[in-house]
């Protein structure tokens, strides 16, 4: 006798080959970005965590903002005000030690098997690297699923996907750091760069770079010596979300095939520099110097060099 092997109607095999490709989908690890419809597939799925990580100018107006209208499932994971950087000799920079992110991590309703997208408001340059510094710190601690929501809350919005106002419950979950320490400079591999042929990337506008501009708390203009200046906010079109991956190639050009240290004054805007030669341009050897020009400055009282505008010194 034959054996009787069921024939699927072609709906219905149709159906299998879309649940089997989402499950195919489903099993990649996150990196880099993801669109909204991409995520918009995701929602539902066990392991995703959506941290929503808009702030205010305090913790009630960040959460307010949150409550008005988010991502379904998404958790509130304020930027300024959920420890994705922490101070050190008053400086508030730093990443998180790991028994800290742990704990943040792990509140969140994070575990290391997540996958975890950010999303920040997509209005400005700046918003993008908010996001980009905790995507870099989430790859410090060796977590191996993570993307950026391309557009971050208003590409969402454009594209006509739901939002929801009641807050997501977190179930906390254990989370183990695994540091990846290649991926952060320390002031000592900044002051060494020179000698180790390593290229530093100073992430800020060009009125900082030439002094300008300066932060409240330096005492000088200008910048690291021999620094070269890849400003962040290069990387963004006019709707303020990435440029496609030519034009980044070319705007970073002056970095391509460098090992490179990206700094800015605090660690924000060089998350976006990091993200762009690490993330998108898989450039290696890329770190990203978290404690920036404020701890170049107030810790070591290095050299600062000033330049005229396009001058490129």
């Amino acid at each position: 006798m034959r054996p009787f092997f069921p024939r699927l109607s072609l709906p219905l095999a149709a159906l299998s080959l879309t649940v089997l490709a989402t499950l195919a989908h489903a099993a990649e690890p996150l990196r880099g970005l993801i669109d909204a419809s991409g995520l918009k597939a995701r929602l539902g799925q066990p392991n995703l965590v959506i941290l929503d990580i808009r702030s205010g100018e305090t913790k009630e107006q960040g959460r307010a903002t949150y409550l008005a209208g988010h991502i379904p499932g998404a958790v509130h994971a304020d930027y300024a005000h959920a420890s994705w950087r922490l101070p050190r000799n008053n400086v508030s920079v730093y990443l998180p030690e790991p028994a800290q992110f742990e704990a943040l991590a792990g509140n969140l309703g994070v575990s290391n098997e997540s996958d975890v997208v950010i999303v920040h408001e997509g209005t400005d340059a700046t918003s993008f690297g908010s996001a980009a510094r905790v995507y870099w710190t989430f790859k410090a601690m060796g977590h191996a699923s993570i993307a950026i929501l391309d557009g971050g809350l208003q590409a969402w919005q454009k594209a006509g996907y739901p939002f929801e106002t009641k807050p997501a419950q977190p179930v906390a979950s254990i989370y183990e750091a695994k540091p990846e320490p290649a991926l952060r400079a320390r002031l000592d591999d900044v002051l060494a760069a020179k000698e180790r042929n390593v290229t530093l990337v100073d992430s800020r506008p060009e009125t900082f770079f030439s002094g300008q501009e300066k932060h409240k708390a330096i005492a000088t203009g200008g910048h690291i010596p021999g620094a070269i200046n890849l400003p962040h906010h290069h990387a963004f079109g006019p709707d303020f979300r990435l440029k496609d991956r030519a034009s980044l190639a070319k705007a970073f050009a002056p970095a391509k095939g460098k090992a490179a240290i990206a700094y800015c004054n605090t660690g924000h805007w060089a998350a976006t520099d990091w993200f762009v030669l690490s993330e998108v341009l898989n450039q290696p050897n890329v770190k990203l110097y978290d404690g920036s020009m404020l701890e170049y400055w107030l810790e070591n009282k290095g050299p600062i060099q000033a330049s005229r505008p396009g001058s490129g010194s």
